[in-house]
């Protein structure tokens, strides 16, 4: 789900359509939207002008921004008939539709795995089948990626980073409780027993929170699969065609109880239980919590906005439960809104090469994505960890792992284990209304976190009971 989640999860957001209110795909041209997708007049050099409006781009505070900048220059000094209008746009479940609806929305926007299957059902997105070709993107991404934002063989969307869930450790306290190893390695827990155990030691010896769970904006419920994943239960199943809530039974019930126990059994949780992911990245940039679950495109976060040490942070895959080690994974991709025209997905993926995101492994398409760890480098950010990789062609994946050994700045022993993922079952999130399902699940989590009487069963029986009833029933 990534993307709510501060991190850098640079998600933008959704859809254009002037006079689509059905949601149709066409291609509407300029004057529509009062002029917010407009194309004007020539240039000069005889092109028409193309209006292109850019929601891929970095909040003002950013410190993306300059570098952005950059890319920005390139790209029209590149093609002078394209005006790029920049919006920093944020995809948001509860406002999505409305504004798609009224045409509030950039060309280009960002989202998450769990969106396609929406947006392109309510038509919102521009088939770019024909882009993803000639710009050969098909063939080079990921293709149980490209599988999310596919629709009858049509192409909706460009997959731009994947994810899967791993444990952070904040190596000081880890040190502080004596819990290395004799190279300075944190002592990684390989099961949620080891890791509440783990946990608790850290808070005997520090005073510090062991584990960090947070419980709002959709996020308690969706790091919460992690664990009822691992602990054998299933979220949605689908029968003669219609979807079941199944999220009560008896392993459902087991791991919420484990979540319950952090807090009321280990007493390892923060005192404030009411958090969410951007309260980790701070406890963690200041040194007042010992683990979480993270990825790797997070990793930068509490080092930008809390001057934490970029050597400060470890990573291991996560721990086992009663059924094995499952980690859950999804990202983001970018969109285009339904009535952009071809010229303006055209400036798209015009764009996209020029940040570096692109299938080509010449200097010149791999020079945004080198400037962009340059410039990690420069900043003593973390440079050299990975998650999901979104390019399988190997010409790409080669010369990108040369530059990211190039530019490296920690000890990968910290992130190995994180890496090298073995063991661990990398599961999907779940395929209906997987928004909804986790603001469902973070009642109940915030539930027996606030009440040390309450009762996980009872409390899932409710949430199925409501769920299926307010969402399940109704899809289609």
């Amino acid at each position: 789900m990534k993307k709510w989640m501060a991190m850098g999860l640079s998600t933008c957001m959704v859809s254009l359509v002037a006079a689509c209110s059905s949601g149709g795909g066409t291609n509407t041209a300029a004057g529509d939207n009062g002029g917010k997708n407009a194309q004007t007049g020539g240039t000069g050099s005889g092109k028409k002008e193309i209006v292109f409006i850019n929601g891929d781009w970095p909040k003002p505070q950013d410190k993306k921004v300059a570098q952005f900048e950059e890319f920005k220059k390139k790209f029209e000094a590149e093609n002078p008939n394209i005006k790029m209008k920049e919006e920093s746009f944020q995809y948001d479940t509860s406002t999505f539709l409305p504004k798609a609806e009224s045409g509030q929305s950039p060309n280009l926007f960002g989202t998450w795995f769990t969106e396609p299957k929406k947006i392109i059902g309510a038509g919102y997105a521009a088939d770019i089948t024909d882009a993803m070709k000639r710009y050969g993107y098909d063939q080079a991404i990921n293709p149980a990626m490209l599988d999310l934002v596919k629709k009858d063989g049509k192409i909706y969307g460009v997959p731009t980073s994947g994810y899967y869930m791993g444990i952070w450790y904040n190596v000081n306290l880890f040190k502080q409780a004596g819990l290395v190893d004799d190279k300075g390695i944190p002592k990684f827990p390989r099961t949620y027993e080891e890791l509440a155990q783990t946990a608790k030691a850290i808070k005997d010896k520090t005073g510090k929170a062991g584990f960090f769970f947070p419980t709002k904006n959709n996020q308690g419920g969706w790091q919460f699969m992690n664990i009822a994943w691992a602990y054998g239960a299933e979220f949605e199943k689908q029968t003669d065609g219609k979807w079941k809530a199944v999220f009560n039974s008896p392993e459902a019930v087991q791991a919420l109880q484990y979540v319950k126990d952090l807090k009321w059994k280990y007493n390892v949780l923060a005192d404030n239980v009411l958090v969410e992911v951007n309260d980790m990245f701070r406890m963690f940039g200041t040194d007042q919590v010992a683990m979480a679950f993270g990825t790797s495109d997070w990793m930068n976060t509490p080092i930008n906005d809390y001057k934490m040490s970029k050597d400060n942070l470890a990573a291991s895959s996560v721990p086992a439960g009663p059924k094995g080690k499952v980690a859950l994974t999804g990202g983001s991709l970018l969109m285009f809104a339904n009535n952009s025209t071809p010229e303006q997905i055209d400036a798209g993926f015009k764009w996209m090469k020029i940040k570096g995101f692109s299938p080509e492994a010449s200097p010149e398409a791999l020079k945004g994505l080198e400037d962009d760890l340059l410039n990690n480098q420069k900043l003593s950010r973390i440079v050299g960890p990975h998650g999901l990789l979104v390019w399988v062609n190997k010409e790409r994946a080669d010369a990108e792992k040369v530059i990211r050994e190039k530019y490296k700045t920690v000890n990968l022993d910290l992130w190995n284990d994180y890496m090298k993922n073995e063991g661990v079952k990398i599961q999907p999130e779940e395929p209906v209304n997987a928004q909804e399902l986790y603001k469902t699940l973070d009642a109940v989590i915030q539930a027996v976190l606030t009440d040390k009487n309450a009762d996980p069963k009872a409390l899932l029986d409710k949430a199925v009971a409501d769920f299926q009833r307010d969402y399940l029933d109704k899809a289609k």
